[in-house]
């Protein structure tokens, strides 16, 4: 007896690489729910391999970074095995766990790729971790990207206890003049985002020394295009205990991450699922 073509869990259609992977119907909550579905179910895939080329060499290859690709292939991987799991051993399907699967794959090869060598000779560095606050405080870190030729910009800002755990974490899109402009603009939606959750205690941590300038002298309230926003928040931090610093971009490089991902594509993320790639820079600012 023959074995029937049609796929195996939804009973509806060939059990094609395609079907398999992309259009089987719990396969897309993992794509969704994964943060990776404007590389898939925005797309009508009827060939993997082509796809794939499209993504490596094509037309999309400008817009994928090696993350989006770990991510990608990990996202396969792990949809394959729970699709084994289901046919061989009985195993429900559970999409929130395929996506948990995949992001931990990630993870691993990120921080396999990015720790390098060890080294025993002795340099003088600077520290480029994120520094915790103290208990009891909340740190934000805020980070805003430009582009010019288009007066676009985003932000991103992350909220972090003393332990290093995500409180709070947003990003978005807006039209600016300067850079400046939308570093103000971040820390104002930091500020706002404060107030709102009645932290009297927080530290405000950017990367533009210019901006951090303006809370450093009572008399200076920057620029013009962020002067308003500068004395708005200089009232709010009046009774609060509320301090400005300036960091390194080695520093920042969650906020970073989260303003220039959504700059470049317009990518915004539900803050109940953490990407992996997110993910991973929270824990490595925490490891020692």
């Amino acid at each position: 007896m023959c074995p029937s073509p049609i796929c195996p869990i939804c009973d509806a259609e060939p059990e094609t690489v395609e079907h398999t992977l992309f259009r089987c119907p719990w396969t897309r909550a993992v794509w969704f729910g994964g943060g990776k579905s404007f590389w898939t179910t925005d797309l009508v895939i009827t060939s993997t391999s082509k796809w794939l080329e499209d993504l490596l060499c094509g037309n999309m290859a400008k817009e994928t970074t090696m993350e989006d690709m770990a991510a990608i292939f990990y996202q396969c991987w792990a949809i394959w095995k729970s699709r084994n799991a289901f046919i061989f051993s009985g195993k429900p399907l559970n999409p929130k766990e395929t996506i948990e699967d995949a992001s931990l794959g990630v993870r691993d090869y990120l921080f396999a790729l990015f720790k390098g060598p060890k080294t025993s000779t002795p340099r003088q560095v600077r520290e480029n971790r994120w520094t915790p606050p103290p208990s009891s405080v909340v740190k934000f870190n805020i980070d805003g990207a430009f582009k010019s030729s288009r007066s676009l910009a985003a932000f991103g800002v992350i909220a972090r206890d003393s332990g290093g755990t995500a409180q709070f974490w947003c990003m978005g899109r807006t039209i600016a003049t300067s850079a400046i402009s939308i570093e103000a603009w971040a820390l104002r939606i930091a500020c706002s985002v404060a107030m709102e959750l009645d932290i009297s205690e927080a530290i405000f941590e950017s990367d533009c020394l210019e901006l951090i300038n303006c809370f450093k002298d009572s008399n200076s309230s920057g620029p013009w295009e962020i002067r308003t926003i500068v004395e708005d928040i200089k009232e709010w931090a009046n009774s609060r205990n509320w301090s400005f610093v300036w960091c390194y971009r080695e520093n920042n490089k969650v906020a970073h991450w989260l303003a220039a991902n959504c700059l470049s594509r317009n990518c915004i993320f539900s803050s109940d699922c953490i990407p992996p790639t997110l993910q991973f820079l929270l824990d490595s600012d925490v490891m020692r």
